[in-house]
């Protein structure tokens, strides 16, 4: 090696060099911290905040539940708070951190889900507190109010209202009627007889008689429970004394 302008040194010894670190290593250094450095500040992390304890594990379902694990709970609010939509809310507890179950919607339109309350199997009675609306009740076997014997005829009440039956038979009411009691009145001093038929021609080709001529003692009344007996095409009735008796008839149609 020649020496530079102004530099000299002996044959056969080179003078001293500084060592130097290649460029390219050093750029593939920087690179590679600076690689790290994004990977372990961008990396998600997972916390899991409270005191002391084991950590929380996660079971399968089906197997063995874990020893330890991480409980979920709610929130407990004296007055209930008020979302407006998009915003996330706790579930909601009572005092005795019991969970507040609302069903959706408002009564008779539900909305969403409906909650059904039923009493246990031995039949213990579910209590209801505060008023309560019953809605239109079914036609058929439901009815409310009084009781009565299971006919064959609708849910209309039907009573006559206390009449004095005429002398001739007479037409009381041509709808299908289930009698269920007779109440009949004798007011004179003499006996007095009641005939009540059936409209219709059922009996031999003749109106099937129910009550037929039957003698009610002076001054006495009695009740004849038919049961809902079911006069077909109606009723007819008549007495044998004018304004001797005075009749009422019960059932529903």
């Amino acid at each position: 090696m020649y020496p530079k302008p102004g530099q000299s040194y002996m044959y056969g010894v080179r003078p001293k060099e500084k060592w130097q670190i290649p460029r390219w290593l050093g750029l593939s250094f920087v690179l590679v911290v600076t690689a790290l450095f994004f990977s372990v500040s961008s990396g998600s992390q997972q916390q899991q905040s409270g005191g002391g304890g084991s950590n929380a594990s996660v079971g399968t379902t089906g197997a063995t539940a874990p020893t330890s694990a991480t409980q979920t709970g709610g929130s407990y609010n004296s007055a209930l708070p008020t979302l407006t939509n998009g915003q996330m809310g706790a579930e909601q507890l009572d005092s005795s951190a019991r969970q507040i179950v609302v069903g959706a919607g408002v009564g008779g339109t539900p909305t969403g889900g409906v909650v059904s309350i039923q009493g246990v199997a031995s039949g213990t009675v579910v209590p209801v507190s505060g008023a309560v609306t019953i809605g239109t009740i079914p036609a058929g076997t439901n009815l409310i109010g009084y009781t009565r014997a299971q006919n064959g005829c609708g849910t209309t009440n039907y009573e006559s209202v206390m009449a004095n039956p005429p002398t001739a038979a007479t037409s009381l009411t041509a709808t299908t009627t289930c009698v269920s009691l007779i109440y009949v009145t004798n007011n004179t001093a003499s006996a007095a007889t009641l005939t009540i038929t059936d409209q219709g021609t059922g009996c031999n080709a003749a109106a099937c008689i129910w009550i037929n001529a039957f003698s009610l003692p002076a001054n006495s009344n009695m009740m004849i429970n038919l049961q809902g007996a079911k006069f077909a095409s109606g009723i007819k009735w008549s007495q044998g004394t004018a304004n001797a008796l005075s009749v009422e008839i019960l059932g529903n149609q």
